[in-house]
C-alpha cells in the first residue's frame, strides 16, 4: 500500500469523505472546547461530559445540514464530471457558495445589531448571520484545500492529509486553546471563588472562600465521556436515518408512483414516531411525578389535631386531598410553645398561627379550590390575625418552610399563610401549569380583596405576598400588564419573591421599563441581605416589594432565548454582575446547554445547612422576611430564630428519612411473609411477644 493510499484512507477515516462532513467535524470539535467554559455554578464531571456531548453532537448536525445544502447548490451550479479539472471546478464552486454564505451572514449581522428588549426573531436572524460567517468561512477554507489537493491529483501526502483531516486538526487546536485559556484563567477568576459564609448563621460575610471549594471538571474524563454521549446521539440520528430510508424504500416498492415523495414521507413518519416516543416518555415522567406528589409521606400519616390548619377537624378541606407538600406544610406549623421558647416572649402573648392549603385533589376546578380555602381561612381564624400571607408554591406545591416559620416567629404566631396547589410535579415539569397557577392566584386575590374590604378598616389583617421560583412567576404574572398598581389594587401591602425565573413577564416588564411599571420606585431587586443594606435607609423604606435574586442563580437566568440571543449578564466583563465569570462568553446553543445543566444543580441543599448561593436562599431568608414585611427584630432574637430554623429543618428531614425507611422495611417483611403463606396476624406481634 503506497503512501498516497494510506494518507487518503487516514484522512477519510478521521473526518469523512466530503467537505460538509469535514466542516461539521471542525465545528463539533471546536465547540467541545467552549463547553468547558465557566457557567453560573460548578459542574460535576458527568454533567460536563453530558454538556460536551450534547453541544458537539448538536453543532455537528447543524453544520452538516447547512454545509450539505451549500454543497448541493454548488453541484447544481457546477456539476462534477469525474475528471480532475471537473473536480477542481466543483470544489471551487463550493468555495464560492460557502464564501457567499459568509458574506450574506456578515451583512445580516451588521444590519441587525443588538437592541434592548428586541424580539427573539430578530436575535435569531442575527445569530444565523453570525453562524453563517463562521461556518461559511470554515467551509470555504476546507473546500479550497480540497480544490488544491484535487489540482495536484492527490499526489502530495501532506496536502492529502490536510484536505481530509484539516477540519479535525483545526477544531482540535481551537478546542485545546479554549480549554487551556479557561484552565489558566479560572485559577484566578474572582467569580469562581464562592462567597464566604459565617459558620454560625450561614450568612455571606463579603469575603471569598478558597478556590478549592469549587473544583474544575476533569478534562480528559469529561472529553471521553462527552465523546460517548456524542456518539450515542449520533447513533440515534443514524437510527432515524436508517428508519426513514427503510420506510422510503418500502413506499417506492409498494407505490411506484410515489417515488418522488417517498423520502419526504419516510422522514416525516420517522420524525412522527420519534416525537410520539418522546411524548410518551414525558407523559410517563409526568405520571410518576404526579403519583409521588399526591402520595402522603410516611412521617405524616395522621391529620393534625390543632384546629388552625387545613386538614384538621375544624377544616373544610379533606386531609387526604392535600397531597405530599400540603400535608408537610400544615404539619410543620409552629406551636405556641415553640414560638415562645425561641423568641423569649411569654406564651400568653403568643397565638397559634394559621395555615390554609388546598391541593389539586381538594376540588375539581379553580373556583371550587378557592371557595374551599376561603372557607378554611374563615373557619381557622385567619381574618383575626394581624398578617395574612398569600404564598404561591413551587410546581410541586412546596412552600418554603424557612419563610413560613420566620413569619410565625416574628409575628408571635399572629399570622395566617394560605397557598393553593396548581401542580403535583417539580417546577421544571410544571411549566405547562403556569397559566393555572396564575389564574388561581388571581381568583384567590380577588376573593380576598372583597373579603378584606368587608372588614372594618382598623381590624383588617395586613396582606403580604410570597413566591419562590415558579411560585414567584405565577404570583407576579397575576398582575401582568398592571405593574405595581396591580398589587395596590388588591391591597397587597408588601411582597417578597425569591429566585424569580427569567420567564416571569411581570418582572421582565419591570426591568425593561421601571418608570412605567413602578412609577413610585417601590420595587427593589437585590442579590443578598448585604446588597439590601447597601441601599440608603430612605430608599429601603420606600421599597415594599422585594425580589431576592442571586446573581449566579440559573433559574433567574435560564430562558430559551439563550440559544440565539446574548443575555445582558454576559455583556462586557467590567459591567457583569458579581459571580459571573469574566471568562464566560456567549456561544449559540452552548450557553443554553451549560445554563440548563446549572439549572439541574441549582437546588442541591443539605437539610439544616443554609447557604446563599445558586437557588438556595435560606441563609438570607430570615433577615429578608423581617425587612421585606416590615417586621423589626433584634439581632439576638434573629440569631435565635435562625438557629431554630436550622435545627428544625434537620430534625424533620431526619424524621422523614426514618419514617420512609421503616415503611419500606414493613413492606419488605409483608412481601416476604406473603411468600411463606403466613396470615397477617401471625406476624403482627413483635418478636418475643407471642
Amino acid at each position: 500500500m503506497d503512501l498516497e493510499t494510506v494518507a487518503r484512507r487516514a484522512g477519510d477515516l478521521l473526518a469523512g469523505g466530503d467537505t460538509a462532513e469535514r466542516a461539521a467535524v471542525l465545528a463539533s470539535t471546536a465547540t467541545a472546547g467552549t463547553s468547558f467554559g465557566p457557567g453560573l455554578l460548578p459542574r460535576p464531571g458527568l454533567d460536563q461530559a453530558l454538556a460536551t456531548g450534547i453541544v458537539a453532537a448538536a453543532n455537528h448536525g447543524l453544520v452538516m445540514t447547512s454545509q450539505s445544502a451549500c454543497a448541493a447548490l454548488a453541484r447544481r451550479l457546477v456539476p462534477d464530471d469525474g475528471t480532475p479539472p471537473g473536480r477542481v471546478r466543483a470544489y471551487a464552486a463550493q468555495v464560492a457558495v460557502s464564501g457567499g454564505v459568509a458574506v450574506a451572514g456578515a451583512v445580516l449581522e451588521r444590519l441587525l445589531p443588538w437592541r434592548p428588549g428586541e424580539p427573539m426573531r430578530r436575535a435569531a436572524l442575527r445569530t444565523a448571520g453570525r453562524r453563517g460567517v463562521r461556518v461559511g468561512l470554515a467551509g470555504a477554507a476546507l473546500a479550497g484545500v480540497a480544490a488544491a489537493d484535487a489540482a495536484v491529483g492527490g499526489r502530495r501526502p501532506g496536502l492529502r492529509v490536510l484536505a481530509a483531516g484539516g477540519g479535525l486538526l483545526a477544531g482540535t487546536a481551537l478546542a485545546g486553546w479554549q480549554i487551556y485559556r479557561y484552565r489558566i484563567g479560572e485559577e484566578e477568576d474572582p467569580a469562581r471563588l464562592g462567597p464566604a459564609v459565617d459558620p454560625l448563621t450561614g450568612q455571606r460575610t463579603g469575603g471569598e472562600t478558597a478556590p478549592e471549594q469549587i473544583p474544575l471538571p476533569p478534562v480528559a474524563r469529561s472529553l471521553l465521556m462527552g465523546a460517548a454521549v456524542s456518539t450515542g446521539l449520533h447513533g440515534i440520528a443514524f437510527a432515524e436515518r436508517a428508519l426513514s430510508h427503510g420506510l422510503a424504500a418500502g413506499i417506492r416498492r409498494a407505490v411506484p408512483g410515489a417515488r418522488p415523495v417517498a423520502g419526504l414521507v419516510g422522514h416525516t413518519a420517522a420524525l412522527g414516531m420519534t416525537v410520539a416516543g418522546l411524548g410518551a416518555a414525558m407523559e410517563y415522567l409526568d405520571r410518576r411525578a404526579e403519583t409521588g406528589g399526591s402520595a402522603i409521606d410516611a412521617a405524616y400519616t395522621t391529620p393534625p389535631d390543632v384546629e388552625t390548619v387545613s386538614g384538621s377537624p375544624a377544616s373544610a378541606v379533606a386531609w387526604p386531598s392535600l397531597g405530599r407538600e400540603g400535608v408537610r406544610f400544615v404539619n410543620l406549623a409552629l406551636t405556641r410553645q415553640e414560638i415562645a421558647d425561641v423568641t423569649g416572649v411569654p406564651i400568653g402573648q403568643v397565638k397559634t398561627p394559621v395555615r390554609a392549603f388546598a391541593g389539586l385533589a381538594s376540588g375539581e376546578t379553580v373556583d371550587v379550590r378557592v371557595d374551599l380555602v376561603m372557607e378554611d381561612l374563615a373557619r381557622l381564624g385567619a381574618f383575626e390575625r394581624s398578617v395574612l400571607c398569600v404564598a404561591s408554591p413551587t410546581g410541586s406545591g412546596y412552600v418554603n418552610y424557612v419563610a413560613a416559620e420566620t413569619l410565625e416567629y416574628l409575628t408571635r404566631g399572629d399570622c395566617a399563610t394560605v397557598a393553593l396547589q396548581y401542580s403535583l410535579r417539580p417546577s421544571f415539569l410544571s411549566l405547562d401549569r403556569v397559566a393555572m397557577g396564575r389564574e388561581q392566584n388571581r381568583a384567590l386575590l380577588h376573593a380576598l380583596e372583597w373579603r378584606l374590604r368587608a372588614l372594618p378598616e382598623g381590624s383588617r389583617p395586613r396582606l403580604v405576598g410570597f413566591g419562590e421560583s415558579l411560585g414567584a412567576h405565577t404570583m407576579q404574572d397575576a398582575f401582568l400588564h398592571e405593574g405595581v398598581p396591580g398589587l395596590h389594587r388588591v391591597g397587597m401591602d408588601r411582597a417578597l419573591f425569591l429566585g424569580t425565573p427569567a420567564g416571569s413577564k411581570w418582572a421582565r416588564q419591570w426591568r425593561l421599563d421601571p418608570g412605567k411599571s413602578d412609577p413610585d420606585g417601590e420595587v427593589a431587586e437585590v442579590a443578598s441581605y448585604a446588597e439590601w443594606l447597601a441601599l440608603p435607609a430612605e430608599d429601603r423604606a420606600r421599597r415594599r416589594y422585594v425580589l431576592l435574586s442571586h446573581h449566579e442563580d440559573p433559574i433567574t437566568r435560564f430562558e430559551p432565548a439563550l440559544i440565539v440571543q446574548q443575555p445582558g449578564w454576559l455583556g462586557p466583563a467590567a459591567s457583569r454582575p458579581p459571580g459571573i465569570s469574566h471568562l464566560a462568553g456567549w456561544y449559540p446553543l452552548t450557553t443554553f446547554v451549560l445554563t440548563l445543566v446549572d439549572v439541574k444543580n441549582a437546588m442541591s441543599v443539605t437539610p439544616g445547612t443554609f447557604f446563599a448561593r445558586g437557588h438556595d436562599y435560606r441563609a438570607d431568608l430570615a433577615r429578608m422576611v423581617s425587612e421585606a414585611y416590615g417586621l423589626p427584630v433584634t439581632d439576638a432574637e434573629l440569631l435565635a430564630i435562625e438557629q431554630a430554623l436550622r435545627r428544625r429543618e434537620a430534625t424533620w428531614a431526619q424524621r422523614r428519612v426514618v419514617a420512609e425507611q421503616l415503611r419500606r422495611a414493613r413492606e419488605a417483611v409483608q412481601r416476604q411473609t406473603k411468600t411463606w403463606s403466613l396470615a397477617p396476624d401471625a406476624v403482627a406481634a413483635e418478636p418475643g411477644t407471642a
